[in-house]
């Protein structure tokens, strides 16, 4: 059933709907920025599903691209140019999938436009472009456009759901950890990830996920500070690391928060793979490459009970607590939240007895009995969760409560540059566009 039940999520969130309601007439009409491969996963398809959404228009520097992309998708109107789009009078709201470097200038471009902007991670290619962008006088005037940095992950209610296992957990975080894997042969020598002026690189991708998932964990304004980085350079069999010496296609950092937390991070473009242990043995077949991605919070020891005994020695009963999420990125496929608490009976040094207890808990969607729950469906993508609350943001409606601001997607972007500094890599290079 477990498997059965993962393939019917996948089927009516990526590829078929099982509602498809009317459209109002004030739908929000959305055009593609980029015939991207990602946006029948991201906006075409979660469309379907919502009445206040139509893709009306795909904008390619190619047109003939743009037509055969708009055919594809039963998209109504192809445009040559993303210009074109943007000066399309008909469409209220952008959806940008364009390689990292072109992200600021685009998206500065659609906001001057009117446009509400749904922004693919990265925001920008580095910091300094971040904090152009979020705090441009377009983007901070009263009324302004809603522009959103597409962290989809966060939107979904299992990533909420473990995050409030985390924060009402008794005690303070020792450590956390994230870690995102595609595997080997996943991408082409050619994919624009491996390119330094296209703004690309692991930290740039799967990495960037944990970076955001870790300081989600531990606040969204936390400074991380890396200690230690290590990355794995281009490799020769895929493109000559000679040709783009900056990119790194997996890499490993370590962080330390300003109270000494350790924090750690693992991404690779190009996993050799393997399953995590925690699948059912009946996946094994079916996905033999698969490595979920995963975050973890790890608390301090917590005194449960100090209980006096004759020879003043006190029997002393430790909890320490660790919290997990498994796929986070793509919990509607499937997903697990672990909190496991390893007790400790202590007397003296002397350790008496020690066992585990760990409950499991899956979140398809919000609790019973919240508002949320009426709304929000159990086969929703996180793609679709995001689509809700950014629509939510343009009519001005309550939403879920999840956002990304401005302030966060910079802190973003501000970690990502410390930690390529660190790596002894430069951060990705910046445009030459100016408004």
């Amino acid at each position: 059933m477990l498997l059965f039940d993962s393939i019917l999520r996948v089927y009516n969130s990526v590829i078929s709907p099982p509602i498809t309601p009317r459209k109002r007439d004030d739908a929000i009409r959305i055009g593609l920025i980029g015939a991207s491969n990602i946006a029948p996963f991201s906006v075409i398809t979660p469309a379907k599903s919502h009445p206040d959404v139509i893709v009306a228009a795909v904008a390619a520097r190619d047109i003939k691209r743009a037509e055969a992309y708009a055919r594809r998708y039963g998209i109504p109107v192809a445009h040559s140019t993303y210009q074109a789009l943007l000066e399309d009078p008909s469409i209220d709201a952008v959806y940008i999938a364009l390689p990292n470097s072109h992200h600021y200038e685009w998206s500065l471009r659609s906001i001057q436009a009117g446009k509400h902007v749904l922004l693919e991670k990265p925001s920008c290619a580095n910091a300094t472009e971040a904090k152009k962008l979020f705090k441009h006088r377009l983007i901070t005037a009263p009324n302004a456009p809603v522009l959103l940095e597409a962290f989809h992950y966060q939107f979904h209610p299992a990533w909420q759901t473990f995050l409030s296992q985390v924060h009402q957990s008794p005690g303070s975080i020792e450590s956390v950890s994230s870690q995102f894997y595609l595997p080997r042969l996943a991408l082409g020598k050619d994919d624009i990830r491996f390119k330094y002026s296209l703004a690309g690189g692991c930290l740039m991708d799967v990495a960037t996920y944990c970076v955001s998932s870790v300081r989600q964990i531990l606040g969204r304004q936390i400074r991380l500070t890396p200690v230690e980085v290590y990355y794995r350079p281009l490799s020769i069999s895929r493109n000559s690391s000679a040709e783009e010496p900056q990119i790194d296609e997996g890499v490993t950092a370590t962080f330390l928060t300003p109270d000494s937390k350790a924090v750690r991070i693992q991404g690779d473009l190009a996993s050799a793979g393997g399953l995590s242990s925690f699948l059912p043995a009946s996946w094994a077949k079916v996905l033999p490459t698969l490595r979920w991605p995963t975050s973890k919070a790890v608390f301090e020891p917590v005194l449960v009970e100090s209980i006096a005994q004759e020879d003043g020695v006190p029997l002393q009963h430790l909890s320490k607590r660790s919290v997990t999420i498994w796929n986070h990125i793509f919990p509607f496929i499937y997903h697990r939240i672990d909190t496991s608490d390893q007790h400790t009976l202590l007397r003296g040094e002397e350790v008496i007895k020690s066992w585990n207890e760990t409950s499991y808990q899956k979140a398809y969607n919000w609790p019973g009995g919240d508002r949320r729950a009426a709304v929000y469906k159990d086969w929703w993508s996180t793609y679709r969760c995001q689509l809700e609350e950014f629509i939510n943001k343009i009519k001005g409606r309550q939403g879920s409560a999840v956002w990304i601001d401005g302030e966060e997607s910079i802190a973003q972007m501000e970690t990502i540059d410390r930690t390529y500094e660190k790596a002894g890599l430069e951060p990705r290079p910046s445009g030459d566009f100016e408004i």
